[in-house]
């Protein structure tokens, strides 16, 4: 038996695929090893956005993907605050390009927070930071009714929530 899928079908499995790989990122209680998890997420849902047509999507999600280990590299220096200006600057941009009012700062802020968190925040205040940034892609997620993208970005958080408990619980314990 052979298994055939069209490009909308293999768009969906590999977006599929990307939301386990997010929720296994924010199970890791490693900061590196979250950025390269989350990085990998990103860049399935950049093929799945790109299999679907869906150009700014798939570009703005290989940009995440991209921000997010550059984020774990450039620790310190001059480098790491261009880098994260340059991509404030790029999510700003992307969000003028594709405006379609009031809610289009949901998703800016968003990318925006979640990029400072990763560049400047050490790895539990980062997590917490990411926190409002759920909620930002929740309540986009709600207005749009998309319905699968809310349940994602639910668990989501809800896995950083328990997975923030246990950085807390385990830095009590080591004092």
């Amino acid at each position: 038996m052979q298994l055939a899928l069209d490009s909308e079908s293999l768009a969906y499995l590999i977006g599929g695929v990307g939301i386990l790989v997010e929720w296994r990122a924010y199970c890791l209680p490693d900061g590196l090893a979250f950025r390269r998890w989350s990085a990998a997420g990103a860049l399935l849902w950049a093929a799945q956005y790109l299999l679907l047509d869906a150009w700014t999507a798939g570009l703005t999600m290989a940009s995440t993907a991209l921000r997010t280990m550059l984020s774990g590299r450039l620790a310190t220096g001059l480098y790491k605050h261009w880098v994260a200006a340059g991509f404030v600057a790029l999510f700003s941009g992307l969000t003028l390009f594709s405006w379609q009012g009031p809610v289009s700062l949901l998703p800016a802020f968003a990318v925006i927070n979640t990029t400072l968190a990763l560049f400047y925040l050490n790895n539990r205040r980062m997590r917490v930071a990411l926190l409002a940034s759920s909620l930002a892609w929740i309540s986009n997620d709600y207005i749009w009714q998309a319905w699968p993208a809310f349940v994602a970005e639910t668990v989501a958080m809800g896995i950083n929530l328990w997975t923030i408990r246990k950085l807390f619980a385990n830095s009590r314990g080591n004092s």
